[in-house]
């Protein structure tokens, strides 16, 4: 039988050791996990994908809040 635990916790800090990636959270709680080299790449670029996403999402909502103050400068100037 495989036994399932969830960790939750709020990130604070993460540091890549030789063959390890420790997290630690606010409480200065730490979970240690064991990778690979292919793990740290597989990791990689997951948390690339997330971060362009990210980005992408804030730069949508820049250009949005521009695009509307324009329109209200606009409005404002007739």
């Amino acid at each position: 039988m495989k036994v399932k635990t969830i960790v939750e916790l709020k990130f604070h800090h993460a540091y890549t050791g030789w063959n390890s990636l420790e997290i630690t959270d606010s409480e200065e709680n730490q979970v240690c996990v064991k990778m690979t080299d292919e793990d740290y790449l597989s990791l990689s670029d997951t948390l690339q994908t997330k971060a362009d996403r990210i980005r992408k999402e804030r730069a949508d909502e820049a250009a949005e809040a521009a695009r509307a103050e324009a329109l209200k400068q606009e409005q404002e100037n007739e």
